[in-house]
């Protein structure tokens, strides 16, 4: 009985030890190491652009040094994987954006759940998907660009940054609604797909409003529509899907930082404390712009919800759709 009492006792001991030590590593964040920003996605694009502009910036508030780390692959699968398979405690953080929401719900064989396993931080910031026609394509709106679909059914090929995508779904979700047959032409990154735009080896493409920016004030291609749910002030002649009689599809792209579920409340509310301060500097959104990003922050309050509810669209909107996924 007694060494029953005393296994008890020790018990205890131990698990008040456990949250002592917690609290301190709690109260000390983040001095005692460097804080890591992982980009699922190759070196220079739009979020590896804003995963680095992020790190100056935390560094600089949180007196610390923060390194990011591109850990592309599998549809930024792996470097997600990458996240939730970290500690939670403060130091392992990634930028994520709306494909992240989506990869397991187009992957079954992905070993991670987005809702599940990340928690939200803090959004940063958003963009239209613009539906672009090459300036070699005879389409000079979207109306004519939908008859053309529809008078030859699949004859119409729109490039995406992937397979899988967001761009992928709100495409194939477009064709659905239109009552078309486009073909799909997944690319490794919106670059490429732009560049095969501009020179007209595709016709179509539905990619975030950043890689298509340049060239459309060059006027090497057209935005015919966008998805966002009212207009953009930089695109203000260009109609969104709303307006033009596709209300449900009205989302735009996001990137925010998440981390793994289970990290320290007061950590996250520390980090989306300090996020809403940078985004908040007209430096930075300056910097958002020039990229094709409009500043807009959402805290770990509203974005964690926000992200739940978008896996959940997902999981409801992909399965009615005919995907090809391989």
């Amino acid at each position: 009985m007694k060494k029953l009492i005393l296994c008890r006792l020790m018990r205890f001991a131990m698990a008040g030890a456990v949250v002592v030590g917690a609290g301190a590593a709690r109260a000390d964040w983040p001095m005692d190491q460097p804080i890591r920003i992982v980009v699922p996605q190759a070196a220079g694009g739009s979020n590896d652009t804003v995963a680095r502009m992020l790190g100056v910036a935390l560094g600089k508030a949180l007196g610390q040094t923060v390194v990011v780390e591109n850990r592309p692959g599998a549809a930024g699968s792996i470097g997600m994987q990458a996240v939730v398979q970290s500690r939670a405690d403060g130091y392992t953080l990634a930028i994520a954006s709306d494909s992240a929401t989506l990869l397991g719900v187009v992957n079954k064989n992905v070993p991670w759940d987005f809702s599940r396993d990340l928690v939200g931080v803090a959004m940063i910031g958003d963009q239209p998907v613009g539906v672009a026609v090459s300036g070699r394509a005879p389409y000079k709106g979207f109306k004519e660009l939908i008859d053309a679909a529809r008078s030859k059914p699949g004859a119409i090929a729109y490039g995406t940054s992937g397979t899988g995508s967001s761009q992928h779904i709100i495409g194939e979700w477009l064709s659905k609604l239109a009552g078309v047959s486009l073909i799909h032409v997944p690319y490794k990154g919106g670059g490429q797909a732009v560049t095969d735009l501009v020179g007209g080896q595709v016709p179509m493409a539905v990619l975030g409003y950043a890689p298509l920016a340049p060239q459309a004030r060059a006027g090497a291609i057209r935005i015919v529509a966008i998805t966002s749910p009212t207009r953009n002030p930089a695109l203000p002649g260009v109609p969104t899907l709303a307006e033009l009689g596709y209300p449900d599809i009205a989302q735009n792209q996001w990137v925010g930082v998440v981390a793994p579920r289970g990290t320290p409340a007061p950590v996250i509310e520390r980090l989306s404390s300090e996020i809403r301060k940078i985004v908040a500097q007209r430096d930075f959104q300056a910097k958002l712009l020039e990229i094709g990003f409009d500043a807009r922050f959402m805290g770990s309050d509203q974005f964690e919800p926000f992200l739940l509810h978008a896996v959940a669209t997902w999981r409801k909107l992909v399965p009615s759709l005919s995907l090809q996924l391989n």
